[in-house]
């Protein structure tokens, strides 16, 4: 696992990973609710993050649904100095840690209001693939003009530095019960 830039920790010596934050799913009731909820609490949207919230492979719980959720580097994953996405994904799953709902990403970006400026955070989860078919994960940023949701690269082979933060879920034991919206907002 990993190229010739990585280098990966016993696992024998695995990390506990602490619940940073637990969201509630399924407040808003897909794509529409939450594009104005976002819009209504001033947070941008990026165009690739605004594209894949409204594609058919973007799944919406049908029940109100906690998670609680890993702030994850990865360099406390093992990776010396770098590593492509599909690795640190399968190093975390083997520390017990597992993807994010979709839904975490808009659901976290309304209720994470107070994100230090400069930080951004990408949400460990299924890539989405854009109209064009580029596979397409969520960041919360703050830069220092306002928060945003925005989409990143959800390439499996990205290459990601070790000090990359994502926010998995921790396992719960409980199936979440999805739709896949059909409502999809034209660019």
């Amino acid at each position: 696992m990993g190229g010739a830039n990585s280098t990966w920790l016993d696992l024998n010596s695995s990390p506990r990973f602490n619940v940073w934050r637990t969201v509630t799913l399924g407040i808003h009731k897909g794509v529409d609710a939450y594009r104005n909820a976002l819009d209504a609490a001033k947070i941008k949207i990026g165009d690739a993050a605004d594209e894949i919230l409204g594609r058919p492979a973007f799944p919406y719980v049908t029940s109100k649904t906690e998670v609680q959720l890993a702030l994850v580097s990865t360099s406390e994953l093992g990776v010396d100095t770098e590593s492509n996405l599909s690795d640190i994904y399968r190093l975390a799953k083997r520390f017990g840690l597992t993807l994010c709902p979709s839904e975490v990403g808009p659901q976290l970006r309304l209720d994470y209001r107070d994100q230090p400026v400069g930080e951004v955070l990408d949400i460990a989860m299924e890539p989405v693939a854009t109209y064009y078919g580029d596979p397409t994960i969520l960041s919360l940023m703050n830069f220092g003009q306002g928060l945003a949701l925005i989409g990143g690269d959800g390439r499996s082979d990205v290459i990601v530095s070790r000090t990359k933060r994502f926010i998995f879920a921790l396992p719960t034991g409980q199936g979440l019960e999805a739709e896949r919206s059909v409502t999809a907002r034209n660019p």
